[in-house]
């Protein structure tokens, strides 16, 4: 049976108590980094949530500004004065309009003038100014022939045009703004045209006159405005949330923050 000396090799104690500064000195970097790597975290949770926080704050702020925009807008504040809109300072004039009758009696195009009482050899005169149409029926036409007649464009014919409206009432409209339209003859009644009806004249009507812009005078020099300033509500909704965050003094983007 063989010994093993002492003196020949390292006892257990020996070699357990080599090894233990390496393990110590493992264990003590291992916890070193444990420790690191919670900070690292907690560093980057704290600035995540400070940038929650800045960032719900001013989408609050937004919001409001948003609301408040809409709000102006749905309830006709442009940012334009009320007086600058004023109708009286918009300028008119007077402009002529044509002579226009109007029968009385509802027609169609197909009615036969001898259904309405118009006999055969019955004249209807339609006169503009110095001019006069006459028409005679011959027992067999129609309220369409009569208006085919009075919107001939033959010499002496009397310049007007000739229609029903909606209702079937004959219209008749002086193709100038001066004639005085009459519409006469022994049948006239029978198409809407009786006493009262008769004499039609030209009348007048205000429209928007044209502007000139006033002339500029380049040799004066004008003071600073401090008036101030407005913008339209398409201006006003153009404005990013960005750009009122910026305005709220959070710096970055949305998508910073919220990184």
């Amino acid at each position: 049976m063989s010994t093993i000396g002492i003196g020949s090799s390292q006892s257990f104690w020996q070699q357990d108590q080599a090894s233990w500064p390496q393990n110590q000195t493992n264990s003590s970097i291992a916890a070193t980094d444990a420790v690191m790597g919670a900070m690292s975290s907690a560093e980057a949770n704290l600035g995540k949530g400070l940038a929650s926080i800045a960032n719900s704050t001013a989408l609050k702020r937004v919001n409001t500004q948003l609301s408040q925009e809409i709000q102006n807008v749905l309830s006709g504040n442009t940012g334009q004065p009320l007086s600058s809109t004023s109708s009286s300072s918009i300028p008119t004039k007077t402009v002529p309009v044509a002579a226009t009758g109007i029968g009385t009696k509802a027609l169609s195009v197909s009615t036969p003038l001898s259904l309405l009482g118009v006999l055969n050899g019955g004249e209807i005169t339609v006169s503009a100014g110095a001019n006069t149409t006459t028409y005679t029926s011959n027992g067999t036409d129609t309220v369409g022939n009569l208006l085919q007649a009075i919107n001939a464009n033959d010499f002496g014919n009397a310049q007007v045009t000739a229609a029903l409206n909606h209702s079937g009432n004959l219209v008749i409209t002086s193709k100038n703004t001066s004639d005085v339209i009459t519409v006469g003859g022994l049948y006239a009644s029978n198409i809407g045209f009786g006493v009262g009806n008769t004499s039609f004249k030209p009348t007048k009507k205000t429209a928007p006159a044209a502007t000139t812009p006033a002339p500029t005078q380049s040799s004066k020099t004008s003071p600073p405005s401090t008036a101030k300033s407005y913008t339209t509500p398409a201006t006003e909704m153009v404005s990013s949330a960005a750009s009122l965050l910026s305005d709220s003094g959070v710096a970055g983007s949305l998508v910073n923050l919220l990184a």
